[in-house]
Order: structure tokens, then sequence, then C-alpha cells
């Protein structure tokens, strides 16, 4: 009998850290493009970044620091969209860990073995009567026909 509630304590309580998944997003539909899970990750945000789109070959723009373009996205005066004189749009990559987006740039945001979700998306700022009230808000959900064009 001791063999057995041995066996369901350990079944119950895992002895190994839980594994980390780390994520891009397509731009505007949302789905996964390219996924990778690890076992134990000890790094930053900003690192693991860099290492998977290399690794994967994923053509982008960035740095440790933040991504400025993938998957054809476009960056720069593109990315703007002004809707009228007091209101626009800033369109970037944003990330978020655990569905919580952080303050802090990549590099600045550990990582360790209570994290279980990185993902990138394709985000937005919007700006409006001389504030910014809103940020990384998900492209998927409004799809712009500019970026995602049918």
């Amino acid at each position: 009998m001791k063999y057995i509630l041995l066996f369901l304590a350990l079944g119950l309580f895992p002895y190994k850290a839980l594994a980390l998944t780390f994520e891009v997003q397509d731009p505007c539909s949302g789905q996964v493009v390219r996924q990778k899970t690890y076992d134990d990750y000890q790094g930053n945000v900003g690192d693991l970044t860099l290492s998977e789109l290399e690794s994967w070959g994923i053509d982008f723009i960035g740095s440790e620091l933040g991504i400025h373009t993938m998957l054809g996205t476009p960056v720069g005066d593109e990315a703007l969209e002004i809707i009228n004189r007091l209101e626009m749009r800033s369109y970037g990559w944003c990330y978020q860990v655990d569905g919580f987006i952080p303050e802090v740039l990549p590099p600045y945001f550990a990582l360790n073995n209570t994290h279980k979700k990185v993902v990138w998306f394709f985000g937005f700022a919007h700006y409006k009567a001389g504030e910014w009230v809103s940020q990384c808000e998900r492209v998927s959900d409004t799809q712009p026909p500019f970026i995602c064009k049918k």
C-alpha cells in the first residue's frame, strides 16, 4: 500500500521543471507559425528570440532589444496608420510571457523554470488626442486591410 501512495505522490508532484514553450504567431490570423518547447531554459526573452529566429531561418530585422519586422510586416513609416489629425496607430512586434505583456525590453525579462510560454505577435499602439490609449493590441483581432491583404 505504501508503494501505491509513493507512486501517486510522485505522479501528482512533478520532480522536473515545467517546460517553456516559445512561439511566433502569424500577424493576421494569430495562428502559430513556429513553436519550440524547452525542458529547462535559463536566459532572457531577447537571447531566446534571436536564437530561435536565426535557427528557424526566419528573415527579420531586430536585435535582442526587440523585433522591428519579420514575416513581411511593415516597418518604419509604413507601420503607421494615420486615422485623422488626432489619431493614429503604430504597428510592431510585441511579446508576452504567460499571457502578460511585460513593460521591459526583451533582454531585461529573465526566464526561469516558473515561466511556461513566450509568444511573439504583431500588434499596435493606439494614439488619440495627445495620449497613448493602448499598446500591444493584436492585429489579428482587427486585421487592418493595409497589413492583412486578402
